[in-house]
């Protein structure tokens, strides 16, 4: 694989905008500023997905990767100044006590609390044992009435996101280049591994926009148009991609989502593994992908010799579920970054994953005219 060209300080300002499910403005100013300088033409739809088109004929390409990242929805100010609060997206409750998380409020600054939870020291022996489930939790930000954090200009219905701040460590790995050959000789790879929140979606929004400004600044003249989408609400049912998709009515359809891998403790079974590669699904629960077109996207995969791995997700989907749907029906396919702690204040990538993902787009980009699209459906 080719050193990485990744531009990371995009990355870090795009992971730490506030932008859960439905509040998505922040993250989206982040990507319009960047996305802007390499784009033909910038679209939206009516939910806030923004839509950078990439030249003006043959079929039309859509790339997905969601910006809304998982948050929580303010449903109570009580008395005594602590905060109810609901889940946007799916949180495990044990992730949740004593964790940080920013408000935005209907007014004025925003406002950090702390998600309360009883010190041991009063707790019994049964209450010990017991998980703190996300209904009995709540938020405190210091005030003593209700009137108090009115004052601060927080309302029911004001979101909030984890606190988090992104950041990367350097690492050294020896690993065989063929782990099925025995004999094979272990190399030295430098790695660097990131961690943030919102790696779900941001990092495909991320790898989306860096196809895109690959593609603009070396002048790569494509046998397509394409859609480098960053779309909303998917964390509560996929709603950025539809209304996107009926934008766009694509031929064929990508989405880069994060997945799970299996190589932390309480995984094992999981084929992919953090930085051996961008994966290529087999299916989710959202969506079967074209087998033509994953065919190609793995073949492809392997002429250009980018790391790669194949993945199946039991439960969950992405974007792709409804893209696939767009029109008549688009053969899709869904892209993925080993991403370990997702849905958690803290999640941690090997950048490299990226970087492969990045390239094989591009490449894929270069090789679907026409007569390879409308190869899919041919009997």
């Amino acid at each position: 694989m080719t050193k990485p060209d990744l531009n990371l300080k995009f990355l870090e300002q795009l992971c730490d905008a506030f932008g859960p499910s439905g509040h998505e403005e922040e993250a989206q100013k982040v990507v319009h500023k960047y996305g802007k300088e390499y784009a033909d033409e910038i679209l939206q739809d009516g939910l806030g997905s923004l839509i950078f088109r990439k030249g003006k004929s043959g079929p039309k390409i859509m790339i997905a990767g969601h910006v809304d990242e998982i948050g929580f929805v303010i449903t109570n100010i009580k008395k005594d100044g602590y905060l109810e609060f609901h889940q946007l997206g799916g949180w495990w409750d044990q992730t949740l006590l004593t964790q940080e998380v920013v408000i935005l409020p209907f007014k004025g600054e925003k406002v950090v609390g702390v998600i309360g939870a009883p010190p041991p020291h009063v707790l019994t022996p049964e209450m010990r044992s017991k998980v703190v489930t996300k209904d009995k939790m709540y938020i405190d930000i210091g005030c003593s009435s209700a009137k108090e954090v009115k004052d601060l200009g927080i309302r029911v219905g004001d979101p909030a996101v984890p606190v988090s701040s992104f950041r990367t460590m350097k690492r050294t790995r020896k690993e065989k280049k063929n782990e099925d050959d025995k004999d094979a000789k272990e190399e030295t790879r430098e790695v660097t591994l990131a961690v943030a929140k919102a790696f779900d979606d941001r990092i495909g929004v991320f790898i989306a926009l860096e196809a895109l400004r690959r593609i603009s600044e070396n002048n790569i003249e494509l046998p397509n148009t394409v859609y480098f989408c960053s779309t909303v609400q998917e964390e509560i049912g996929l709603r950025g991609a539809k209304t996107s998709a009926q934008m766009i009515n694509p031929d064929i359809g990508f989405a880069i989502d994060v997945d799970i891998p299996g190589d932390s403790p309480g995984t094992e079974g999981i084929v992919p593994k953090m930085g051996k590669g961008v994966t290529i699904s087999a299916g989710d629960s959202s969506m079967i992908p074209n087998p033509k077109l994953r065919k190609f996207v793995m073949s492809i995969a392997e002429e250009k010799s980018i790391r790669h791995q194949p993945s199946f997700t039991k439960a969950g989907g992405t974007d792709a579920g409804q893209i696939h749907l767009a029109g008549m029906g688009a053969p899709s396919l869904y892209l993925g970054i080993p991403t370990r702690y997702i849905h958690s204040h803290h999640g941690m990538l090997d950048t490299n994953d990226v970087e492969s993902a990045v390239q094989l787009i591009v490449e894929v980009l270069k090789e679907l005219d026409e007569k390879t699209v409308k190869s899919f459906l041919t009997l």
